[in-house]
């Protein structure tokens, strides 16, 4: 941590002094954010938030199955209940009429400036994988804790560059959150076809904003930029199954599937799926086909459905995996799996398995696309978060990406070694640029990959 920038909670800092603004007085205005969190139009989580405040016994089991505590050698900072009590102990102290009146008895505290910046911090060294709530005997669920206490913190103004100004902002402002704006976004799609034209030797055009495809695929936008391979594959495998489809580009709308609201605020969440949904309707597409984006996945599948009622977005939602499992058992996708005879192994996401139940899905694709396929242990709802998510992939301020290389990355690497792959499949954009870095930094002799992008190797034409 530079010596410039103040020391709040640890030696890591993912809010700058721009946006914490330590110095400045909050404490009010927290709790009175805090208050309307806690009424019941809290639209998303009110009832798990309440409950997982009220109900936790303190008996550990989570800190034995999360990632960042058990990497970091215990450390009692980076327990889930240590997290969710610096929460939980404002919510006693002001909320509850014990500890009104005999804070003492129930282990109440008073909230101070130093305790709000330490746990503005704190909520973001939590990944919000869930794991936690996996395991836990009482289902208390210390992710949506953490989720509402960033909630309440970007309330009062304090959310990180990278998840507000930089992202959701700048996706409403441009259309994306990279800000590419249409003629380059066109000149990118010239460009993998003629990728696609010189790797394979075949002609795939690419249709965008196309009005009235059966099919609308919108990628995790800066994939175009960090992980074209994923974006070229999905062109491909939609070209062999003789798809109707389209990408988008700026000028109708959102032609981004990220919606950060996701990580830090119901309020740019809502304004973010709004958007797309009107984007869809706009180009009368009949199904949604969310990319390589888990967090998208969840944003559209789920999170949704308690913001939108159903008869006001008229088209369907599918996961790109859903679509190619379902195009490879109607045979409109034809694999030969000696074509990528290296050694693969998959990563559950944690917004597309822990969240979203989708684990056969992928491991069907890649059965059928690899002639190699290996497990990683442990796998499906009990997967190791690979410390991507929630944001922090594309945190890298001052030292963050040390912490997260150090204790997240730490374990996936090693889980990585023990299954001798040469590659390892993601079907999420966080998931890549974690593994990126993974790679680089703990000098794993393997690279990653788009399950798309193996797809699309392993076809016969």
């Amino acid at each position: 941590m530079s010596a410039a920038v103040k020391k709040v909670f640890d030696d890591y800092r993912v809010l700058s002094d721009e946006a914490l603004q330590p110095e400045k007085p909050r404490v009010k205005e927290f709790l009175a954010a805090m208050k309307k969190s806690l009424q019941r139009d809290n639209w998303t989580f009110w009832l798990p938030y309440v409950l997982s405040l009220e109900a936790c016994m303190k008996c550990g089991t989570c800190g034995e199955v999360c990632p960042v505590y058990q990497a970091s050698g215990r450390k009692e900072i980076y327990h889930p209940v240590y997290r969710a009590d610096m929460l939980r102990k404002i919510y006693k102290r002001y909320f509850t009429w014990p500890g009104r009146l005999f804070p003492a008895l129930v282990g109440a505290e008073d909230l101070t400036e130093e305790k709000l910046n330490a746990l503005a911090e704190n909520v973001y060294r939590c990944t919000v994988c869930r794991r936690c709530a996996v395991a836990c005997p009482m289902a208390v669920d210390n992710g949506v804790i953490v989720r509402e206490a960033r909630k309440i913190l970007d309330a009062i103004g304090i959310a990180p560059e990278e998840l507000k100004e930089n992202g959701t902002a700048k996706q409403l402002q441009a259309g994306n959150a990279p800000g590419i704006n249409t003629a380059a976004f066109l000149d990118m799609v010239e460009f993998l076809e003629e990728e696609i034209r010189e790797a394979r030797g075949y002609e795939v055009k690419i249709p965008v904003d196309k009005e009235g495809a059966e099919y609308l695929l919108m990628h995790n936008a800066g994939d175009y930029l960090a992980f074209a391979e994923t974006v070229m594959g999905a062109a491909e495998i939609m070209h062999a199954a003789g798809a109707d489809w389209t990408l988008n580009s700026p000028q109708t709308g959102i032609n981004d599937a990220v919606n950060y609201g996701v990580f830090y605020s119901d309020a740019e969440f809502a304004r973010i799926i709004k958007a797309q949904v009107e984007t869809v309707k706009r180009l009368g597409a009949r199904v949604l086909v969310v990319g390589e984006c888990g967090h998208a996945f969840e944003a559209f599948k789920y999170l949704i459905l308690r913001l939108i009622p159903e008869k006001e977005r008229p088209f369907e939602i599918k996961s790109i995996l859903e679509l190619i499992d379902q195009w490879i058992k109607e045979g409109r996708l034809k694999l030969d799996p000696q074509k990528n005879p290296e050694p693969v192994t998959f990563h559950d996401s944690c917004k597309l398995g822990r969240l979203g139940g989708m684990y056969e899905e992928p491991r069907r694709i890649l059965k059928a696309a690899c002639a190699d396929f290996r497990e990683m242990s442990p796998n499906r709802e009990m997967n190791l978060c690979c410390g991507g998510g929630s944001g922090f992939a594309i945190m890298e301020k001052g030292n963050f990406l040390e912490f997260h290389m150090e204790t997240y990355g730490k374990l996936k690497a090693e889980q990585l070694k023990a299954t001798g792959a040469s590659i390892v499949a993601c079907a999420c954009s966080n998931c890549k640029a974690q593994f990126r870095e993974i790679i680089r930094y703990h000098k794993l002799p393997m690279r990653y990959a788009g399950v798309s992008e193996l797809v699309a190797n392993a076809l016969v034409r």
